[in-house]
């Protein structure tokens, strides 16, 4: 690629943008990485110095919109088993993010999560806490929180364990999103199918039978 051709990205952009291509490319190295996104190789090490930096980095970002799209999901409104339902439509929109987490060799990983949850509370990163409430909540699961508060509501069937039922909505968003992938993940139908599919086997797994 000519130099008048490349872009000037900075740090957290670069980051975005390789997330972006290693969702595509896994394996891509970082010359494949610099050519996808636009940018001088020499760009690249510049800011993160090895590969394992950037992948780590990516990772953290991952990690960081996956949390957010749960607080986007208003996990304190509504139902427990409503809240669910809008935290696996939320985590729809996030195809890539999905990618790396659900892959054969993830990229996101549980020690990714703790590692960006670790940045938020000393504000070492993008998405640092604003205020003590957040630091206090940092090592909750929302998932497991939501799930308690629906068996609360009646809203959840309480004989369900919490923690069970927290891996089943995750590996069910995981494998939603994974058919979805097979099927065409640039497809609205194909996406909008799976994740009706996904909120049905929630709702019908973990719903109240008096609800």
């Amino acid at each position: 690629m000519p130099v008048q051709g490349m872009r000037r990205l900075g740090r957290d952009a670069l980051v975005s943008e390789a997330l972006t291509q290693l969702a595509a490319n896994p394996q891509a190295s970082m010359i494949e990485l610099s050519q996808s996104i636009g940018v001088g190789r020499t760009t690249l090490y510049r800011h993160f110095g090895d590969r394992e930096a950037l992948v780590g980095a990516v990772a953290r970002l991952g990690a960081r919109r996956f949390g957010e799209a749960v607080m986007k999901a208003r996990p304190g409104e509504g139902t427990g088993l409503a809240a669910l339902e809008r935290i696996c439509a939320e985590l729809f929109t996030l195809p890539d993010v999905l990618t790396l987490l659900f892959a054969d060799n993830p990229i996101i990983t549980d020690e990714t999560f703790a590692e960006a949850a670790a940045e938020s509370r000393t504000g070492d990163g993008p998405g640092a806490a604003d205020d003590d409430a957040e630091d206090a909540g940092a090592n909750a699961d929302p998932l497991e929180a939501v799930i308690a508060r629906g068996q609360v509501d009646g809203s959840i069937d309480e004989s369900v364990p919490i923690g069970w039922a927290a891996a089943f909505v995750y590996l069910t968003v995981g494998s939603g999103h994974i058919y979805s992938v097979s099927a065409g993940v640039n497809d609205p139908t194909v996406r909008a199918q799976s994740l009706e599919l996904t909120l049905r086997a929630v709702r019908s797994t973990l719903s109240s039978p008096a609800a």
